[in-house]
């Protein structure tokens, strides 16, 4: 065949000796041949009348040829060890070359033999080179893969483009995570399908808690006459890195997991809860900041809550987030001492440092100092703002969905705090024309049938649920979003 700039030409040296390991090489040639390689081998290219040893110096040395491949078996290692005959002379031509020029990746050992140990024929000049390993039929097409890939310099794997140093390690005093390298341990886990990765996850849970106390705002860091609103926003930049642990955690948690655990990630998510509320109670009594010292962690809820419903939808995981969203969270209430019951609303809290005090302060006359928060951190590739603002208004729907015999809007509902950016539409909802879209969504509203959902809407109109201002919040009335006139139509 006519050698061209995309075919690769290689030259293959191998011992004559015995006749099978002759027939194996003459085979390797054909296959090779027939993958668009041009193979130069002394059976098709040497002729009578030829220097046999000239022959093999220029193809050892000729420039054209972009690999040797040296096929290793007893006959031709004991040859090259002890320079006998033309293995000995060719090996030495080889040798010469190897050590004497810096591409040393034109020659590639190919293993044809093996001993009763199953270790390697090599001849010494060559022995501690990578080789590619073809005698045996049960690894032979992976490792002619690889030869292949070699031989057209396409490898597997290939090195991945430089990115962006992690934010933490520019940072002048930067946060050492408690939760870190966890997440690759449960990754790992999860992959190798071990029957310990819960015991994982739940560490993880705990220890993420435990990270928490590592952002309290502490007497050093804000004074009396101090603004509060800046050691807030500057511990919420802090507390940045736990959220962005926690997002990559809950994908490969959701990824992976062959099953995945709801009741431990709710019993996680109401140990958060129960730590708020404790950090609650301990911040009346202290110096006259208190109860804004916390605000920093009802941010971070909030933004966190945010990105939790986001990954779960994008993983369709609409079963798990319906029993996030309407499960009673039971737990000690140190505020008031007593055993209360809450709902995932109280993920969501008024941050009075940042809407009031700062809004006012600087005369920002921003809507939402929180909104705008959000939007300027949302730097995770794989959830947009636009995407943020869709799940803010989702909980809102469905934390008015809920409330079956008053209408105590203001303490019991998700307050949607992006919705003051205009929302242009919710596809997620639109989807709802189709059939299988409802049956796969109907979870997050706790309904069995569009006619449940139809009257559960008609109780808000009853009650007036759906009444936050729209000049202010930019959002459609829930009777809007959902149309039963087209609901369920396509199947």
């Amino acid at each position: 065949m006519t050698a061209t700039l995309d075919t690769p030409k290689v030259f293959i040296s191998y011992s004559w000796k015995p006749i099978s390991n002759k027939q194996k090489a003459l085979e390797l040639a054909k296959r090779l041949a027939n993958d668009s390689v041009h193979v130069i081998i002394d059976e098709w290219d040497l002729g009578e009348g030829q220097d046999k040893y000239q022959f093999m110096e220029q193809m050892v040395n000729n420039s054209d040829i972009r690999r040797v491949l040296i096929i290793c078996n007893k006959d031709y290692s004991e040859k090259a060890n002890k320079k006998k005959g033309g293995v000995g002379v060719e090996s030495l031509i080889i040798s010469d070359e190897i050590y004497n020029q810096a591409d040393q990746k034109k020659f590639i050992p190919v293993i044809f033999e093996k001993d009763s140990n199953e270790k390697a024929f090599v001849p010494t000049f060559i022995k501690s080179r990578i080789y590619i390993d073809l005698s045996s039929d049960n690894i032979f097409e992976d490792e002619y893969e690889k030869l292949l890939r070699n031989i057209y310099d396409k490898p597997a794997s290939k090195r991945p483009p430089l990115g962006t140093i992690p934010a933490y390690l520019t940072e002048e005093e930067p946060t050492t995570l408690r939760t870190s390298h966890k997440v690759k341990v449960i990754e790992n886990a999860l992959k190798n399908e071990k029957r310990n990765s819960q015991v994982f996850i739940d560490d993880y849970y705990s220890t993420f808690i435990e990270a928490l106390k590592d952002f309290e705002i502490t007497k050093d860091e804000l004074k009396p006459s101090d603004n509060v609103d800046e050691v807030v926003l500057k511990k919420i930049e802090d507390i940045k890195s736990l959220r962005n642990d926690f997002i990559n955690f809950l994908d490969i948690l959701l990824t992976y997991s062959y099953e995945f655990n709801s009741d431990r990630f709710i019993e996680f998510l109401e140990k958060l809860l129960e730590f708020i509320s404790t950090q609650e109670a301990n911040s009346f009594p202290s110096h006259t900041h208190g109860n804004l010292k916390i605000d920093h962690y009802r941010f971070f809820y909030y933004e966190l809550f945010l990105y939790l419903t986001a990954i779960m939808i994008q993983k369709s995981k609409f079963i798990e987030l319906g029993a996030v969203l309407h499960n009673a969270y039971i737990f000690y209430n140190s505020e008031i001492q007593k055993t209360e019951t809450f709902y995932f609303t109280y993920f969501n809290q008024y941050v009075e440092s940042l809407e009031k005090f700062r809004n006012e302060r600087l005369q920002m006359r921003r809507m939402s100092v929180v909104a705008d928060t959000v939007k300027q951190r949302a730097d995770i590739p794989s959830i947009s703002f636009e995407f943020l603002k869709e799940c803010d208004s989702l909980l809102y729907y469905i934390s008015i969905l809920q409330i079956k015999k008053d209408n105590s809007f203001y303490w019991n509902n998700w307050w949607p705090y992006l919705s003051v950016y205009r929302l242009n539409h919710l596809p997620l909802l639109e989807k709802l024309i189709s059939k299988r879209h409802f049956e796969k969504l109907k979870p997050l509203f706790d309904v069995s049938s569009i006619e449940k959902l139809k009257q559960n809407i008609e109780k808000i109109a009853e009650l007036k649920s759906d009444s936050i201002a729209r000049h202010y919040n930019r959002l459609p009335y829930i009777n809007q979003v959902f149309n039963f006139k087209t609901m369920g139509q396509i199947k």
